[in-house]
């Protein structure tokens, strides 16, 4: 072992020498660049500066086995750069992959060329286990600063992209250019806006933000424009290039791949240009009020599906009364399955015998349920309807205990 360290500080002296150091780094440099996969031609000085530090540092820690590795700082530039070209960690390590191999093939050169009287083998693993303990090392420090470096550069992207966003929803003093231009292109002056709310039942379903959004996105068809704002908290928005709402989205008999114990998405749908851009976000956020109510399941909600639930939840206290008092004594907990006939039977077109059959039960048995209610309520049923589905509407989103979700999704 001893001929060996001998040979090995020999060995470092001898590449040390500038000459032998520009040849390795130009084959190094060279190898990395000749992969196609790899495009960073105009890095190359860069490359170079790095693989003549790294193998200086290498070198300088050949006899010193227990030295504490630090990342060169051009490799520190590299990663930094290639975060900045939003290249991703792919193309890193494939660098860093190359660079391995043309160091082992080297390696192998090296020991095959070393006197007879060492012990090759020993040799060998000593090369391997250097360089694999000084390339996982340089690895490691690289992605770490690569990852860092596209955070901080996504959060001041996310931070300028929400501050226009957010002149724009307060006070439209933006133009629809300047608002594009900050969504990264995405049209203004178009027809039709739909905007999307989601929201984040508890703080370990923020990560289920994005793929809510890109649920629906996809849902409203695969080639849909839309564009991402991050507010931060519990919230995420975004914006569909749609003229017209997308019925797929909020229909019950579709199942869409959104967990609603986790998050909840709000859809509003606006008219041209930014006022329409503003005016579906608006809707899309009074609609969380009710989506969020302790009685609804729904995964997404539609602002016009629900619009008359949002402007009396504004006032809890009065749309209470006016629930209890609409409904009378058909709002005593016992009486579900009653006020789930009256909804089916108000909202149906069908004959007596036809919803009979589809929901599975005798149409006497409707015709007593309606002479029940009719006894509860006071009045016949057909006597201010509207004003009967919009209270058992709130009654079951606000008033009703919530129930174990048995929504299906994927």
């Amino acid at each position: 072992m001893t001929e060996i360290g001998a040979w090995l500080a020999a060995f470092a002296d001898e590449q040390r020498r500038p000459e032998e150091v520009t040849r390795w780094a130009t084959s190094t440099a060279d190898a990395i660049l000749a992969d196609g996969a790899i495009d960073l031609a105009d890095l190359r000085p860069l490359l170079l500066k790095a693989v003549e530090e790294h193998w200086y540092a290498f070198l300088d820690r050949i006899t010193l086995p227990d030295a504490e590795f630090e990342l060169v700082p051009s490799a520190r530039a590299i990663a930094l750069e290639a975060a900045r070209r939003h290249l991703g960690l792919p193309l890193l390590l494939k660098v860093y992959q190359r660079a391995q191999e043309e160091s082992w093939d080297f390696a192998v050169q090296v020991v095959r060329q070393a006197p007879s009287d060492l012990d090759h083998e020993a040799l060998l693993v000593w090369f391997w286990t250097k360089a694999t303990a000084w390339f996982g090392s340089s690895v490691e420090q690289s992605v770490l600063i690569h990852q860092t470096e596209t955070t901080r550069i996504q959060q001041r992207g996310d931070a300028r992209r929400f501050e226009v966003v957010s002149e724009a929803l307060d006070t439209r003093s933006v133009s629809p250019t300047e608002l594009s231009a900050s969504l990264d292109g995405h049209p203004i002056n178009i027809s039709g806006h739909v905007a999307l709310v989601a929201h984040a039942l508890t703080a370990d379903s923020i990560e289920q933000l994005e793929p809510a959004l890109t649920a629906v996105t996809r849902r409203a068809g695969g080639h849909t424009r839309s564009v991402l704002v991050r507010p931060g908290g519990r919230e995420m928005w975004a914006w569909l290039a749609l003229s017209e709402r997308p019925d797929t989205v909020t229909d019950p008999g579709i199942d869409i791949a959104i967990d609603p114990t986790a998050v909840r998405v709000t859809m509003g749908i606006g008219g041209s240009g930014l006022d329409g851009f503003v005016a579906a976000h608006l809707d899309a956020q009074a609609a969380q009020r009710v989506a969020q109510a302790p009685g609804r399941q729904d995964p997404v909600t539609a602002y016009d599906d629900v619009a008359a639930l949002v402007l009396i939840a504004h006032d809890p206290a009065a749309a209470e009364r006016f629930t209890r008092t609409t409904l009378r004594g058909l709002a005593e907990p016992p009486h579900e399955r009653l006020r789930e006939t009256v909804r089916q039977v108000l909202t149906s077109a069908e004959t007596a015998d036809r919803l009979a059959e589809r929901l599975g039960i005798h149409k006497n048995t409707i015709r007593y349920r309606v002479a029940q209610a009719e006894r509860l309520l006071g009045h016949p049923l057909r006597e201010r309807a509207g004003d009967l589905l919009l209270a058992l509407d709130y009654h079951d989103a606000f008033l009703t205990k919530p129930t174990v979700n048995t929504h299906s999704y994927r």
